[in-house]
């Protein structure tokens, strides 16, 4: 794709630089803008612009002023400059501003098509002009490389073992070596520049046509040569070529093999080929079981990657599936008591540290995703503002237990992004969790967002006064399993490894800073703000404290505690509820009841749950149905599986309750966008 070309807009109304920017708006230009002849200077510092559209009328320095500064500059002086002006031009003016620089006068309001059909005649100008320039470099280093190549080859040729002559098409010798003068006696200057056939009284060389086939064979020929004193030399003699822009040059090389007997050199080069051979058999040897052991590792390898992550889903799940009874049993309480404070207490202790668990396990398999390159992005529009005061809402508690004070400042404007919204508040939890758990009471904790002007990336910093982090640990802090302090931390040192790798995956980075021991600490994150154009704003109203229809559930759960709690919480919102525990219990329910929704684990005891939506679409017939998968497998496979399956969402064990009622609102929604409301049950 071709660089978009640079084009500089100046107006002193922000107004106008916007009506600028709509009518030039195009993928081809790169638009600039400046609000006035300073920011205008400062840009064509920095920037190469293919014109600049200006307006006269700027308060300070005028247009004209700022197109003469604009010419006195050697880089500058040839940018072509389009006035703008709200006034019909006098003689005087006009002349003033071409006296300064300009092309072009247009008046406004501007019309848009004049407006782009002068701006691209200057954009194809300057694009030309460039490619000229490339051309010319281009040109200029071919003839410098070809100067040093044949530099490079009279060297060559001089230092060759062999004697060496170059002999151009009109068989001339253009170049003879230092080695050509010692075997035959005859000094250079009495052969250069003359014809090839001078070497007769000397050697008796095949014709051009015979020395073509010799060349074109590889082979050697052997000559007898007389020296220029009449003793006589046995020769081997190679013929080559060489290419230049000169030309085609044949290259003669002649050898003194006068210390070499035949029956030495046909034993010598029968031993070479035997050697040659033998080399090359035992390279194969060595090579073929080289491969045979490379494959073997790779097969083991994939092996114990595959055995891991089966052990490891399967050791998540069987985690993760009692905590959902647990979650369930805790709201059960608080929803059907009067609890008092101490037991709300209580029991939200235990709803923290079954999440903690579950944070825990999530852990270990991303690191294990990481480590066999399958952790997967769902990318999503999203507020990275809003992101972080939700991960803040969550650990609130914790702050307040410490009694931290807290300064927020969530200043960025460039907060809107395409991100995976749950890995991204991953990030910011795993920070904001890491200053809490390294502050004592009352320290203070900041929290700020803002942009990076130079890169317009969207910053997140969290600051703590903390214990701080000595500077000899800052660099293997991101590591796996590495913690900063040793004995004093707690968890498994794996969420700022995570969150790093997180960072990266969406094309930003995190850093960690601090002065040292007992000087707190600082984690930034960098995050490339969102392309505007690829966003399209699509928002739902959706009224606060919406109770969701009553629904008729196919609940397929055969954890007996989980299905118990969930079918208690489900039926207390006012839906009905058919529990079964295995496939074949769920296909019966389906052929004897009407249902709306399916809530399915997908281990069971005879079968999967991905195998029980097409059966219970197909039983739904024409009726809008969703399906909802409960699972402890919670891998990007077994995501993907659900969604090819059908289901709507897939929830990873243990599931809170409150993001259950929002995804049967949303089901309840989406169904009766399907069908009307008058189709589903009250």
């Amino acid at each position: 794709m071709e660089t978009p070309t640079t084009i500089l807009l100046v107006d002193d109304d922000l107004k106008n630089l916007l009506v600028l920017e709509t009518i030039l708006e195009s993928p081809d230009y790169r638009l600039i803008k400046a609000g006035g002849a300073d920011e205008a200077l400062l840009a064509l510092m920095r920037e190469d612009c293919a014109a600049i559209v200006m307006d006269v009328r700027m308060p300070g320095m005028s247009g004209i002023e700022l197109a003469h500064l604009i010419k006195q500059r050697r880089r500058t002086k040839l940018i072509p400059i389009l006035f703008l002006t709200a006034h019909h031009y006098e003689d005087e003016q006009i002349v003033l501003g071409y006296d300064a620089g300009a092309v072009d006068y247009l008046t406004k309001p501007v019309n848009p098509a004049i407006l782009r059909s002068k701006v691209a005649v200057f954009v194809e100008l300057f694009r030309k002009t460039a490619e000229l320039g490339e051309l010319n470099r281009a040109m200029e280093s071919e003839i410098q490389d070809r100067k040093m190549a044949e530099e490079q080859f009279r060297l060559v040729v001089e230092a060759a073992p062999n004697g060496m002559i170059v002999v151009g098409e009109d068989e001339t010798i253009n170049l003879v070596n230092s080695r050509m003068e010692a075997i035959f006696g005859f000094d250079r200057g009495e052969l250069i520049g003359r014809r090839l056939e001078t070497l007769t009284s000397c050697i008796a060389l095949p014709d051009k046509k015979e020395r073509m086939q010799f060349k074109e064979g590889g082979a050697q020929l052997e000559l007898s040569g007389v020296r220029k004193d009449g003793t006589s030399v046995p020769i081997e003699t190679i013929f080559g070529h060489y290419q230049s822009g000169d030309g085609i040059f044949e290259l003669i090389s002649f050898a003194d093999i006068t210390q070499r007997k035949n029956n030495e050199r046909i034993l010598h080069e029968a031993y070479a080929k035997l050697e040659i051979q033998n080399t090359e058999l035992q390279r194969a040897a060595r090579d073929r079981e080289l491969r045979l052991r490379a494959e073997a590792a790779q097969a083991q390898a994939e092996a114990a990657n595959n055995a891991k992550d089966r052990f490891l889903a399967m050791l998540s799940h069987e985690l993760r599936t009692p905590l959902s009874p647990v979650l369930h049993a805790v709201t059960l309480i608080q929803e059907e008591n009067d609890c008092p404070p101490s037991m709300v207490e209580l029991l939200d202790i235990i709803r923290r540290n079954v999440q903690l668990e579950s944070r825990l396990i999530d852990d270990l398999l991303d690191v294990a995703r990481i480590g066999n390159n399958k952790l997967q992005l769902h990318l999503e529009w999203a507020d990275a503002n809003d992101l972080l005061r939700r991960a803040f809402e969550i650990c609130e508690h914790d702050i307040l237990e410490r009694k931290l004070e807290v300064k927020m400042d969530l200043a960025a404007q460039n907060s809107l992004m395409e991100v995976d919204s749950a890995r991204i508040q991953q990030i910011f939890w795993n920070l904001i969790t890491n200053a809490v758990k390294y502050s004592g009471p009352g320290a203070t904790m900041s929290i700020r967002t803002y942009d990076d002007k130079e890169t317009g990336f969207f910053c997140a910093r969290v600051s703590d006064t903390g214990i701080g982090i000595d500077p000899g640990r800052l660099d293997g802090i991101f590591n796996a399993f590495e913690q900063a302090h040793g004995n004093r931390s707690k968890g498994l040192g794996l969420g700022l490894t995570i969150s790093r790798v997180l960072a990266e995956l969406h094309g930003g980075t995190i850093e960690a800073s601090s002065d040292g021991a007992g000087k707190g600490s600082a984690f930034t994150l960098r995050l490339p703000k969102a392309d505007q154009k690829r966003f399209q704003a699509r928002t739902i109203a959706t009224p606060r404290n919406q109770v969701v229809r009553s629904l008729r559930i196919l609940l397929v759960e055969d954890h007996v505690d989980t299905a118990a709690s969930l079918e208690r919480l489900l039926k207390n919102l006012g839906h009905s509820v058919v529990s079964c525990a295995s496939c074949s219990e769920a296909l019966k329910a389906c052929e004897e009841h009407t249902f709306d929704v399916m809530l399915s684990d997908i281990g069971l005891p005879d079968g999967n749950g991905w195998d029980l939506m097409q059966p219970f679409l197909t039983a739904a017939q024409d009726r809008p149905v969703t399906g909802i998968a409960l699972s402890g497998f919670g891998t990007s496979e077994d995501i993907d599986k659900s969604k090819a399956a059908g289901f709507y969402r897939h929830l990873i064990k243990p599931i809170t309750f409150s993001v259950l009622q929002s995804c049967l609102l949303e089901c309840s929604k989406r169904m009766e966008l399907v069908s009307g409301p008058d189709l589903l049950p009250h």
